[in-house]
């Protein structure tokens, strides 16, 4: 049984899997059929004719309400959902990719440089990587024209950069941050794996450096990827989250008034993390279970994930234990049996 059945059956995975995908098929079907329509009420009225405060509580609309514009809370949700996870999708998709490319490159051909590289990524470590993105973003991202004092008179600031030039410098940027950390993680598993014996007699026996990579690295090493990458998507759905709550939404917001004709933020996407900073200051209001339903639903994501990265590892670790096991029975009871290089072929299996 192959890796992919393995985890089918595993319940970790499988629940974790269903859910992120349910959620997302959810999504696009929502889009499909009713292009991503979010029903609004309007401003409602008490028996004796004054208007009553939106947002509307869950009691009057289930099963969540909705926000200051009379928009239903559930359907928003909905709808911010696959650009959710089809943004934590690319940013980890590109955290992760060319960090192989680098880290490969860095051992075979700058195996020299490869402490000093790794002392300076390490510092990197000790720098809060949400406050240096934020401090990116924050000057590239900007989304008011500021007047700015030159030579005695107000001139306008630099102009905002159109939509999808926000989107995807939010997306590169936030994945450049953890592109050095990521390769110098893979050149290290790359050198592990190298000290092995059985890549040693392949360089006896003439094996180039592609050869080695694809035919004896590449199955240790992509279960090790495996793992990377849905960690580094849990890490993207928490950084995307920081900075939403720090003013920073992907592909940024736009002004909108609110039933009572207040001028407030909206997320220009409505994915879960710029919707978790539109409402983060609910929660000093008399509403603050706003604030809690994009927290609730990003922790049921990041859940979701973690659970199929434990499972990922259960089976992982099931695998090992029965490929080393009779390998240790044969060099115990029949080594005079065994011919040159099974030991390494069975091992490589």
């Amino acid at each position: 049984m192959n890796l992919m059945k393995k985890l089918l059956l595993n319940k970790l995975f499988l629940t974790g899997f269903v859910i992120i995908s349910g959620l997302f098929l959810v999504s696009i079907f929502y889009f499909i059929v009713f292009k991503d329509h979010i029903p609004t009420t309007s401003l409602l009225f008490a028996a004796d004719g004054k208007p009553l405060p939106a947002p509307y509580s869950f009691k009057k609309f289930p099963p969540f309400g909705t926000d200051g514009f009379g928009r239903h809370l559930l359907i928003v949700m909905i709808v911010g959902t696959k650009y959710t996870i089809a943004a934590a999708l690319i940013i980890t998709f590109l955290r992760v990719f060319p960090s192989i490319i680098f880290g490969l490159i860095l051992h075979f051909y700058f195996n020299k440089l490869e402490r000093p590289i790794k002392s300076m990524v390490d510092s990197l470590n000790y720098f809060p990587m949400t406050l240096l993105a934020y401090l990116l973003l924050n000057v590239i991202l900007i989304q008011d024209v500021s007047m700015i004092l030159v030579d005695g008179a107000l001139v306008e600031g630099a102009q905002p950069l159109p939509y999808w030039h926000r989107v995807v410098l939010f997306i590169i940027i936030l994945a450049s941050l953890f592109v050095p950390t990521n390769s110098v993680l893979i050149a290290n598993e790359v050198k592990i794996i190298m000290n092995k014996e059985f890549i040693e007699c392949s360089r006896v026996l003439g094996a180039t450096n592609w050869r080695i990579v694809s035919k004896h690295i590449k199955p240790f090493l992509v279960p090790q990827i495996a793992i990377i990458f849905i960690r580094d998507f849990i890490q993207s759905l928490i950084l995307m989250s920081h900075l939403a709550v720090l003013g920073l939404f992907i592909g940024g917001y736009y002004f909108r008034e609110d039933l009572f004709g207040q001028t407030q933020k909206v997320s220009l996407s409505n994915e879960w993390a710029g919707l978790l900073g539109m409402w983060w200051e609910f929660l000093w209001t008399t509403y603050p279970w706003i604030s809690f339903i994009p927290i609730l639903f990003i922790t049921i994501l990041i859940l979701s994930a973690k659970g199929m990265m434990e499972g990922l590892k259960v089976e992982l670790a099931l695998m090992d234990n029965l490929r080393e096991t009779p390998l240790k029975k044969e060099n115990l009871l029949l080594p005079e049996t065994l011919a040159p290089f099974e030991r390494i072929r069975n091992y490589s299996k």
